[in-house]
């Protein structure tokens, strides 16, 4: 066998190093690891590229919801009946408009409700949230009187507040009124807070 000859027992070349002639003899030097940390970094670019092209899209429709408005109220008035139906003793009324929750968009849907009582002889509204927790506020006739039921809030028919935890008075509804209609707009408000502050 020549000294050329390669013995099969050999082991495989190292790829991360090279050999070199230095003075008729072959020495082991080490590869060149420029080239390898721009080959790693290149193909670590282009992955990412090509994940921000399935992630942006993907992102923008899950977040879609929080950048359109959905309904948690009326951009206009709504009606609410005819002025004689309206008078000293609080009446009920629900409300109804098109409704969009994030993709779906439904019509004619009850958004929610207001008490409407002749007060002084202006028409007010209050919303029928209680401005504590969020329960429904019912009126008692007898007592005349608004109560919520759920933490024994009680309010005077002009919307303040009498008794309970509530933290600010009942919420009060802009109302439009007209020859021949009654119209309101409708909110929502954060609870448990001293200000009306719309949601």
């Amino acid at each position: 066998m020549t000294d050329d000859a390669k013995n099969p027992k050999d082991p495989a070349p190292d790829p991360d190093v090279s050999a070199r002639d230095v003075d008729g003899e072959f020495t082991l030097t080490p590869g060149d690891p420029g080239r390898r940390r721009f080959m790693a970094i290149g193909a670590a670019g282009l992955g990412a590229g090509l994940a921000g092209t399935v992630a942006v899209p993907g992102a923008r429709m899950l977040l879609y919801p929080l950048s359109h408005k959905t309904t948690s109220g009326s951009d206009e008035p709504i009606p609410a009946g005819t002025p004689h139906e309206f008078g000293d003793d609080p009446v009920k009324v629900d409300l109804h408009a098109d409704k969009i929750d994030a993709w779906n968009r439904f019509e004619d849907v009850k958004i929610g409700s207001a008490w409407v009582v002749r007060l002084g002889g202006e028409l007010v509204a209050f919303s029928t949230v209680c401005p504590h927790l969020g329960c429904a506020i019912d009126y008692d006739p007898e007592a005349r009187k608004f109560k919520c039921p759920c933490h024994d809030s009680v309010f005077s028919m002009d919307g303040s507040v009498e008794e309970g935890p509530a933290p600010r008075p009942m919420d009060r509804l802009e109302v439009q009124t007209g020859e021949k209609l009654v119209a309101i707009r409708y909110r929502r408000f954060k609870q448990g807070v001293p200000e009306q502050e719309p949601v």
